[in-house]
């Protein structure tokens, strides 16, 4: 979320004539309650978490766009783990991490603990609570860097892509002010095209932000798989099925999701939506 920070301190929200705000709601449910209610306008969270909300008739939300869309979900740990009967620690229930550890659990065989967020999965795998906690970056190269943690499970290599968030708006919002959503996605496209063609200039804008070094986020922006496919508005189809049988196969929903119906793409550039044929 870090990038849209910058796109407000940088004035480019401004410059097209939309105010925007950002808080964190805390957390993936906490978030999306403050959009059901009208008191944010735009939410960014948890895929699951998203599209299990959606789905509630009294939620008042439709998902509109994918966010982030590769998956570099890790799991990280001191030197000379194993995964054999490894326990790995996920954040909470119904979140995204919740969600991809089932399906290592699937594939792996290991075992999941509920721990909390990243910085507290690693402070129980220091201690051996746990095998390895998750993390994604420039959590995993800050680590890397100063405690010489390793990548125990990269859950891409396993699991493949799937969007990290999902982005969802108050329905009585998006029905008033559509012109106001396709103008944050505008400065969006801009922000991601920025980072991908200058990864050093915006991993020096974007590291105070989230508290590390120029050199790490650097490292950060370095290690993510296909930096022009994670930071793009364009939708990728098996990545949205991919998460869908996850939630299937996580028992988390009844059948695939059909996303032709369920995400309303109107407010995307023309060239970022998908047909879903």
């Amino acid at each position: 979320m870090a990038i849209l920070q910058v796109g407000i301190n940088k004035g480019w929200f401004t410059e097209e004539g939309l105010d925007v705000d950002l808080f964190s709601g805390g957390g993936g449910g906490n978030t999306l309650r403050v959009v059901t209610s009208g008191d944010a306008d735009l939410a960014i969270a948890g895929n699951s978490s998203v599209l299990l909300a959606a789905q509630q008739p009294s939620s008042n939300l439709t998902v509109i766009a994918p966010w982030f869309q590769v998956n570099d979900f890790a799991w990280i740990s001191p030197p000379g783990r194993n995964i054999d009967n490894a326990t790995l620690g996920f954040s909470s229930a119904g979140s995204s991490t919740e969600l991809i550890v089932k399906g290592l659990e699937r594939d792996l065989g290991v075992k999941s603990q509920a721990v909390g967020a990243m910085g507290d999965n690693w402070t129980a795998a220091k201690a051996g609570q746990i095998t390895a906690g998750w993390a994604m970056e420039p959590f995993i190269a800050d680590k890397q860097n100063s405690e010489n943690a390793e990548i125990l499970v990269d859950s891409r290599d396993v699991l493949g892509d799937l969007p990290a968030d999902l982005v969802a708006v108050n329905n009585d919002y998006a029905e008033a002010n559509p012109e106001n959503l396709r103008t944050f996605f505008k400065v969006a496209n801009r922000l991601n095209e920025w980072i991908v063609a200058d990864p050093a200039a915006a991993a020096a804008e974007i590291a105070p932000l989230v508290g590390v070094t120029a050199e790490v986020m650097t490292t950060a922006f370095a290690n993510t798989p296909e930096l022009a496919k994670a930071y793009s508005l364009k939708v990728d189809e098996a990545g949205l099925k991919n998460l869908s049988d996850l939630m299937v196969e996580a028992g988390q929903i009844p059948e695939p999701i059909d996303w032709s119906t369920v995400m309303d793409q109107q407010y995307l550039p023309p060239n970022a939506r998908a047909s879903f044929q």
